[in-house]
């Protein structure tokens, strides 16, 4: 499945503000853990291009890789040059499931990408109905950072979401969960480190 992914992230403990605002939701895919490894070559090609590869586990239980029921393999990249400009996060995104994301990331390493990070969360998805009829997908992440929500739609939708809520420009989160862990880091006078549970 490829196409383009518009989302943003918004720093809020629970989705109570966005049935407060008037959406209505609809559970997509009940709470559960995601391992989630972001993989590049030795000489960092992939960072160096503005592209993510990312294989993930997916399980009701924070554990090891092997306890993993789905996977899913993903490579985001900048988006195309007719894609449509946005003021939220823009990516083209590529991914399919794999049955065995442990094999999937020795198939990787014995190809040349690496596990540079890894990260955790709990997260809950659900289908989100705006007052004005469109529709969104709202992913609930619960990480180490703290929690966030994610919508993910056609900007219009996005845009009218977070009006919604009163959320301002300046609060838009557009990083990715690394860079967010990387300026954690920085913050504490720590080198990055991999955005885990305890």
């Amino acid at each position: 499945m490829s196409g383009h992914e518009i989302e943003v992230k918004l720093r809020l403990e629970n989705v109570a503000p966005l049935v407060a605002a008037g959406l209505k939701l609809e559970l997509e895919m009940a709470r559960h853990f995601e391992d989630n490894w972001l993989l590049d070559t030795a000489e960092r090609q992939l960072y160096a291009r503005g592209a993510v590869l990312r294989v993930r586990s997916i399980s009701s239980e924070l554990g090891s890789p092997e306890s993993g029921t789905q996977g899913l393999l993903t490579l985001k990249e900048k988006a195309s040059d007719d894609a449509p400009a946005s003021q939220f996060k823009l990516r083209l995104e590529t991914e399919t499931p794999v049955g065995d994301p442990v094999v999937a990331l020795e198939i990787l390493a014995r190809l040349g990408y690496w596990k540079v990070f890894r990260y955790q969360k709990y997260r809950t998805v659900y289908r989100a109905l705006l007052t004005d009829g469109q529709r969104l997908l709202v992913m609930f992440d619960e990480t180490p950072l703290g929690n966030f929500v994610e919508l993910e739609g056609e900007e219009a939708a996005i845009l009218q979401a977070v009006k919604s809520l009163g959320i301002t420009p300046a609060e838009y989160i557009l990083q990715s969960y690394i860079a967010l862990q990387a300026a954690h880091c920085e913050r504490e006078g720590r080198t990055l480190e991999d955005m885990i549970f305890k």
